[in-house]
């Protein structure tokens, strides 16, 4: 592009040639000025520098991509879109503007283009449905009407068998009554009839009852009847007829329907993902009945675990527990979909319905190897040791022991009553919950256990002289207390009367810590260096492990220090919680009632526990006790 000075327009060198007039002048083809040509021709002009630059940017740039604007810092296509501002002379706008307008018709011309094959497919697939359930409906009412006609012959078959067999009797006795007939017509011809022994079977009443049993009274009749209920029939055949076929139809649109994952996702525990469907106008349904697909995959394990001699092994087993997905219609237009993975790292879920993907579909989820709390006592505790759910009545029942009082609330923190007693304030560091409104608490400082109502009165108490330092109680299914002591382990029955108690001597030096019950009554025992199993009778039954096989042990003395335990009956599973002494690392575990460790739940990197004593489980959460942190918080396990 060269450059005329004399009037500040720049033109491509043939196009300057033809513009010359009279030499050494040319007239300029835009504003017709009439400028001086220098000594070396049109080609002596000089460049025009920022229009060429111009151009190679064009000739850079893809011009079938628009820039998305933010202020438009560059302004090296001319024109913003977005801002609907021109930043050169209008006609190099222009024309910008048009490819503009042209590419985008285009894009929305395959967009038409797609959206009419898709359409196409649907009404395709929408009368290949038709023709399906017609079918289906076809086949059913051909299978009601042969169970329906397969009756009416049994019925018919029935009926003719039955006159046969009466038919049959009947005939017999005609047999009969055409020989007697023949009998006494021959005597009578023949004059022959015996008078004397006529005489003596008409003096013979039973001689004549029989006769006219068998020979004149007819042996059978000719009685049928059949039982229809015709009435209830047809209105028990319209009932279930009504009911028989019932037609879903849905209007969901899967690009206004999205999928909500929760904030944090969590190895070991059941992940909730949920999907919401809407219509075309984004109105959020209230039906369920779609035909969800969901589709999980790996796309990376952690770096700790790629990078491990197993990490084959770990890989492997990722991709196959992908395949458990599970998918449950609420019948409210969501869906909950639900999985559980055991190893970190990042996937990524994809939900069609009617095979057409949702608006967020697919969808990269984060699965940590640490968890989160799902849920907190919206309420604040001083120095809380002990927890219960109550599920009958929705009660929580905390021991707030630096309140010295039990707390009891609903779950959303809404406070019911504090029961009160001066037992309170003397040291309590356990509590149960019996039912009708009664607790059991114990004292570690006046060594006693104290049955009260949720008045805060006083039912029955017993200072038991044998304790030494009472640490935890638990309560059996047969009413019995199980207490745990320093070293020892008591049990009372429900009158508080002692029953027996044994020691606890499986590592030396270790101290009772706390006590749970498990399966048939039997008695967990948790102590500063591990995890024990005793029957009801106090005879030692194994040790349970709370960490994976391999775990490097001390020579001497335990690892791990049990700081609250529990049993879920309903699975056989132990939760406990436990402190590795080595990595100074608390968690909770869980256990199989075999005494196989399963796995355990990590607390956020934020959320770590600091000083947990309390622990009660209800349907796969653990409601935890923290007595440093004053929350009740609960996990899914």
């Amino acid at each position: 592009m060269m450059g005329i000075p004399a009037s500040r327009n720049s033109f491509r060198a043939p196009t300057l040639s033809v513009c010359i007039t009279i030499p050494p002048t040319l007239r300029c083809p835009l504003c017709r000025e009439i400028c001086p040509i220098p000594a070396g021709g049109v080609i002596s002009f000089p460049a025009a520098f920022f229009i060429n630059q111009l151009l190679d940017v064009m000739q850079r740039q893809r011009k079938d991509v628009v820039p998305s604007c933010s202020n438009h810092p560059s302004d090296q296509l001319l024109y913003c879109e977005t801002c609907d501002l021109v930043f050169f002379p209008l006609s190099i706008a222009i024309k910008r503007m048009s490819e503009i307008v042209v590419y985008r018709a285009k894009g929305r011309l395959r967009a038409l283009d797609d959206a009419h094959v898709a359409v196409n497919r649907e009404i395709v697939q929408l009368d290949g449905n038709v023709d399906k359930i017609v079918e289906q409906i076809n086949t059913a009412i051909q299978e009601v009407s042969n169970l329906v006609e397969n009756r009416r012959r049994v019925l018919i078959e029935t009926v003719r068998v039955r006159r046969d067999e009466k038919r049959k009797v009947l005939k017999d006795q005609l047999e009969v009554i055409q020989d007697e007939k023949k009998k006494l017509q021959k005597e009578l011809e023949s004059c022959k009839m015996d008078i004397r022994s006529m005489a003596r079977q008409l003096k013979d009443g039973a001689a004549e009852d029989n006769w006219q049993r068998k020979i004149i009274e007819p042996r059978e009749n000719a009685f049928l009847r059949i039982n229809t209920n015709s009435e209830q029939m047809l209105v028990d055949v319209e009932k279930n007829l009504n009911e028989f076929g019932k037609l879903y139809a849905s209007n969901t649109f899967p690009g206004t329907s999205t999928i909500e994952v929760p904030t944090h996702m969590g190895i070991h525990v059941e992940n909730t993902v949920t999907l919401i469907t809407r219509d075309v106008d984004g109105k959020a349904r209230k039906t369920g009945g779609d035909p969800v697909e969901v589709e999980l995959e790996l796309i990376a394990l952690d770096t700790h675990l790629s990078t491990n001699r197993l990490a084959d092994a770990y890989k492997k087993r990722a991709e196959e527990e992908v395949k458990n997905i599970r998918v449950a219609d609420e019948n409210d237009g969501t869906y909950q979909l639900y999985f559980k993975l055991t190893h970190a790292g990042d996937y990524q879920i994809s939900v069609k319905i009617f095979g057409r993907p949702v608006a967020n579909s697919p969808l990269q989820i984060r699965i940590n190897n640490w968890h989160s709390y799902d849920w907190q006592m919206p309420v604040t505790f001083k120095y809380p040791t002990k927890c219960w759910w109550d599920e009958p009545t929705k009660r929580m029942f905390v021991l707030d022991s630096g309140n010295k009082r039990v707390r009891v609330l609903r779950e959303d923190g809404d406070v019911i009553t504090d029961v009160r007693n001066d037992e309170f304030k003397s040291g309590t560091v356990g509590m149960v919950y019996l039912g009708n409104e009664e607790l059991v608490v114990l004292s570690w400082q006046q060594k006693m256990l104290s049955k009260l109502n949720t008045r805060g009165e006083i039912l029955k108490a017993v200072q038991f002289s044998e304790f030494y330092q009472p640490t935890d109680v638990a309560v059996d299914s047969r009413g019995r207390f199980v207490i745990a002591d320093k070293t020892k382990i008591f049990i009372f029955d429900a009158n508080f009367k002692p029953v027996l108690s044994f020691p606890v001597r499986e590592t030396k030096g270790a101290e009772v810590k706390c006590v749970g019950v498990g399966m048939d009554d039997d008695v967990i025992v948790g102590t500063t260096d591990e995890l024990l199993l005793y029957d009801g009778a106090g005879k030692m039954m194994r040790r349970l492990n709370v960490s994976p096989p391999g775990t490097v042990m001390p020579k001497i003395g335990g690892r791990f220090n049990i700081t609250t335990v529990t049993c879920d009956v309903t699975t056989g599973q132990i939760v406990v919680i436990f402190t590795d002494k080595k990595m100074d690392r608390t968690t909770i575990g869980v256990v199989s009632y075999k005494g196989d460790f399963l796995y355990s739940i990590e607390p956020g990197p934020h959320e770590k526990f600091m000083a947990p004593c309390g622990i009660f489980v209800h349907k796969n959460k653990a409601f935890v006790t923290d007595f440093e942190r004053n929350t009740v918080r609960s996990y899914k396990y």
